[in-house]
């Protein structure tokens, strides 16, 4: 067994072992209070048997929750009831490329810029290499059940034109055998790729109107020569142009 194996299967283990207080009010408040604790928890029931395994919990906005042995996770704690969002450009970069040194704000523009610059130099993975693709450790609140899974073995991607890439839990929970085997692995990273496109595409379109605004008309005088005061009479400055009592 390898290590990544030996890692995978130990976090699943110590993940499944950690008790969870139910939840009370907004399900999204209550999974981030109780992250830093389940990640504080993990991390120590880890050492307790492997006192030799690399475990770093990553400070706040970082691209990962915790990194153990090198694998760079993302915990989320859910009931399963929505959609969530599950993806940063320079977790995805990291996984097609395994370069570490995406800034952590970007543009899709940048994005797609470094694609090509890590095209141009052969680091874009041709291969799976699952050690370094970003990982979910997913654990339902309302039932115990834990699923660890690297991006690229997650079953369906969500567009979303707000949030770029969403995954439903509660279908890859449903789908927790799924597997991309590693004669699909290049289909899967274009799926991935085209998801993302897809919400960028759906933002654009979702603010064309205000986008392509003529701003300036909004102070023009109508086309009318009908104009309402501030008092909300309505003056028809073609009657009184034309009005023989003027």
């Amino acid at each position: 067994m390898s290590i990544y194996e030996e890692t995978i299967e130990e976090v699943l283990r110590v993940a499944t072992e950690i008790p969870l207080a139910k939840s009370e009010g907004d399900g999204r408040i209550d999974s981030a209070v109780k992250e830093g604790p389940f990640l504080n928890d993990l991390k120590r029931r880890l050492l307790e048997s492997h006192s030799d395994w690399e475990i770093v919990i990553s400070p706040a906005r970082a691209a990962c929750d915790v990194m153990i042995n090198q694998i760079r996770i993302n915990l989320k704690l859910t009931d399963c009831k929505s959609s969530d969002n599950s993806a940063n450009k320079p977790s995805l970069f990291y996984s097609m490329t395994g370069i570490t040194t995406y800034p952590y704000s970007s543009t899709w523009n940048d994005f797609f810029e470094r694609l090509q610059q890590a095209k141009s130099s052969g680091q874009i993975k041709q291969t799976r290499h699952r050690p370094t693709e970003y990982h979910y450790l997913v654990k339902n609140k309302l039932t115990g059940e834990v699923l660890l899974k690297p991006i690229f073995d997650i079953h369906t991607y969500v567009s979303n034109p707000s949030n770029d890439l969403q995954i439903n839990w509660k279908h890859e929970f449903a789908h927790a055998e799924y597997l991309c085997f590693d004669e699909n692995y290049i289909a899967k990273v274009k799926s991935l790729l085209v998801c993302l496109q897809t919400s960028v595409r759906m933002m654009i379109e979702r603010t064309r109107k205000f986008a392509d605004a003529d701003m300036a008309e909004l102070f023009t005088r109508p086309t009318s020569a009908a104009e309402i005061t501030p008092d909300g009479d309505t003056v028809d400055y073609d009657f009184l142009t034309h009005s023989s009592y003027l």
